[in-house]
């Protein structure tokens, strides 16, 4: 497996290749060293596989225009926004690729055929074609494209974008297709941007055969305007081509070291330049086709310069004889396979399909629908239920939701003889705006499920156990919201979401305070699991991060079994970096939990109030103070009274709902104590309120 790694400066242009440092950027020594470690022997499969290719390839080609069909199923990995790709870039990718690998490409005229590098009579036509699957593997029709809305699975993706169960998509069977997951980045080591990296076919897993490419380098129009040769230079590396300076200025057999093409001459490292004299290597290999010292071949697509626009005939032997000496590639091409996977078929109505940007909002919120029904559709009608417009006509229609409520979304897709028909059910959630009023507080205690799509929702990247109710552990009652994480090694995260809370009217100059508790073991004092605190100030549209806890911080204590938490385990965090910016009617809050191989988390008692709740109004009396707090049975009351007067002390909840009558009759002058008992209360947060003459002094009270 290997990678192609740029810098920065790639989204302006393809030529910008040509201005970045010579430096290596490219990942596949790293990538390639830690297959050849789990696969031992690897490297002599791979020369002893071309070799035989090669003999195999030179007497393929024929006469046909065309010696094979490669049915492409395109996997996007997607935020909701431009890393949902629209289907028509997807083919303008496929059509790049079919011009390139049949020389079709309208720079051919670039490739040089002068006495120092005579490489235009070279160029060769691969005489492969790429075509978008019309069928799964189940039977079913497609348009060759699967979706998955994966925000975090997107960016930084590696092989784990290539499995549904840690936020990906799984690979279509790879003797009948070819796979690509486009994602929104690629992880890289060493600095520098990940373009794409793909998998040879001489060794490694089946399950992940394929490529993994940006969006941004995928196609030539939408988000990759650039039309730089990403893909085709990554589909070389799936098919069984080296770089063109793999081994370096070796002057040994060019048909047996190097990139194994003599018609590639050696070039020292990879280049980002288009010098027309450029010759990195002084020397003629043995073997040679040229018979002399010949420049750099920098139109090579399998280089990293940015003026490529040929393949070699070496390269296409080597080619076309992994598709006939590798049996899962030769059912790849075959006759049989195209009519499998429909490559062939004409277009034809066959489904109605349709995404959103999102599924997920707040009241007075839009959706914007846009179709994805294929093929040959001339006509749409949509139903949206509890939606504004109810109906509509338009391909990519934008409605508005101003109920809160779950509702489903109709579209039926016509080609002016049949009709074709698809529902989603409870598609589009709608919450409250404004949300929940302050303070806020959610023990648990009163729900039935999590999810309910109101207070709670969930997001779970793996599929498994997502995070749900617990009805027999609990801090201040007997339920929680807990997640089974016992063992799980896949690394995905889980997330736990908030309906709205209305802070909008919090003063600015006023501080929030948000607390929590949880509880957690890890399974082995080596398990790095975290916790991670996010708020949003557009109901859940953009996220930021405000609390991390991991390893030892989040706990130093381990059940090799799973974990069940006892009372004295549960641990109160207080969250107080929320800024005015987020006081607003929609602020929504999450926990997001990643896995490594540890064990089960709790939360419970959750709390939000401003910070005006725990004023003291001098004018009533001065040096309050409870102890102990937090209290576990008896609280003691003392204060400073000014004038003797009758006070009534009280304690109420969260949710401003009195509790509990503490003290009601005089205190005189000086200093007055009260004494309380909370033992029957449930553990939770309180507030103490001490009236007197029409003004109120408050404070928080824990009981644990």
């Amino acid at each position: 497996m290997r990678k192609l790694v740029l810098s920065l400066a790639v989204f302006a242009s393809a030529l910008t290749f040509a201005q970045h440092n010579q430096q290596n950027w490219c990942g596949f020594d790293q990538h390639n060293a830690r297959l050849l470690e789990q696969y031992p022997g690897a490297d002599q499969v791979i020369h002893e596989t071309i070799m035989r290719s090669k003999e195999m390839g030179a007497t393929s080609t024929g006469d046909r225009a065309v010696i094979g069909t490669v049915p492409v199923v395109v996997h996007v990995i997607h935020d909701g926004g431009s890393s949902n790709i629209s289907y028509d870039q997807i083919v303008s990718a496929v059509d790049q690729l079919n011009e390139d690998y049949q020389r079709l490409n309208s720079d051919t005229v670039n490739t040089r055929n002068t006495a120092e590098a005579p490489f235009e009579p070279l160029a060769s036509d691969m005489q492969l074609e790429f075509k978008l699957a019309k069928i799964d593997p189940n039977g079913n029709c497609t348009n060759g494209v699967q979706r998955r809305y994966s925000p975090n699975s997107t960016v930084n993706a590696g092989e784990d974008v290539k499995f549904y169960n840690s936020g990906g998509l799984d690979a279509w069977p790879r003797d009948s297709y070819l796979n690509i997951w486009v994602v929104e980045s690629i992880e890289t080591s060493g600095g520098g941007i990940t373009l794409g990296y793909a998998q040879f076919p001489y060794f490694g897993q089946a399950s992940t055969y394929g490529i993994v490419i940006r969006n941004d380098a995928f196609g030539t129009m939408g988000t990759a305007m650039s039309g730089d040769r990403t893909f085709t230079h990554e589909v070389g590396h799936c098919l069984g081509l080296f770089h063109t300076f793999q081994g370096g200025c070796s002057m040994s057999d060019c048909s047996s070291d190097g990139d194994y093409c003599c018609d590639t001459p050696p070039v020292l490292e990879a280049q980002w330049s288009c010098g027309t004299s450029q010759n990195t290597c002084t020397g003629i290999p043995t073997n040679d086709p040229y018979g002399f010292d010949a420049y750099d071949q920098f139109e090579n697509y399998m280089s990293y310069s940015p003026c490529q626009n040929m393949f070699s005939e070496d390269q296409k032997t080597v080619v076309l004889g992994n598709f006939s000496g590798i049996s899962w590639m030769a059912d790849l091409i075959s006759p049989a396979n195209a009519i499998a996977t429909g490559v062939n078929q004409a277009d034809q109505l066959c489904k109605a399909e349709f995404s959103s940007t999102n599924t997920l909002i707040c009241a007075g919120s839009t959706v914007d629908f846009t179709d994805e029904s294929y093929f040959g559709i001339t006509g749409y009608t949509w139903t949206f239920d509890g939606g504004t417009p109810a109906t509509s006509t338009a391909p990519n229609p934008v409605v508005t939701y101003n109920t809160p409520g779950t509702y489903d979304v109709t579209l039926e897709v016509t080609d002016g003889v049949s009709n074709v028909i698809t529902s989603k059910t409870a598609y589009v959630t709608v919450l409250d705006n404004p949300g929940v009023s302050l303070p806020y507080t959610e023990n648990f205690e009163a729900l039935t499920a999590i999810p309910d799509n109101q207070t709670w929702m969930v997001e779970d990247e793996d599929g498994l156990e997502p995070w749900a109710l617990n009805i027999e552990f609990g801090s201040s009652g007997n339920q929680s919201a807990w997640l089974d994480n016992f063992a799980k090694t896949n690394g995905s995260k889980d997330h736990l979401m908030s309906g709205p809370i209305d802070l909008s009217v919090v003063d600015p100059s006023d501080n929030v305070v948000f607390t929590f508790k949880y509880a957690y073991n890890k399974r082995s004092a080596s398990n790095d699991e975290w916790l991670q605190f996010y708020i949003s100030n557009d109901c859940g549209e953009s996220w930021v991060l405000r609390k991390n806890l991991h390893g030892n911080d989040l706990s130093t204590q381990t059940s090799i079994g799973p974990y069940d938490p006892a009372p004295e385990d549960w641990v109160e965090v207080e969250v107080t970096n929320i800024n005015s910016t987020y006081y607003t009617s929609n602020f929504r809050y999450k926990f997001v939990f990643e896995n490594d191989n540890g064990n089960n988390i709790y939360i419970d008692d959750i709390n939000i109030y401003a910070g005006a709740m725990t004023d003291v109004d001098e004018n009533i009396a001065d040096n309050l103070s409870v102890y102990p707090n937090p209290v576990t049975n008896q609280m003691q009351i003392s204060l400073d009274v000014y004038d003797t007067a009758i006070y009534t002390i009280t304690l109420s909840n969260v949710l401003g709902q009195q509790v509990a009558l503490v003290y009601q009759g005089e205190i005189l002058a000086g200093q007055g104590q009260v004494s309380y008992d909370m033992s029957a209360l449930p553990k939770g947060v309180y507030f103490l309120n001490i009236e007197s003459n029409g003004v109120v002094k408050t404070t928080k009270v824990i009981k644990q």
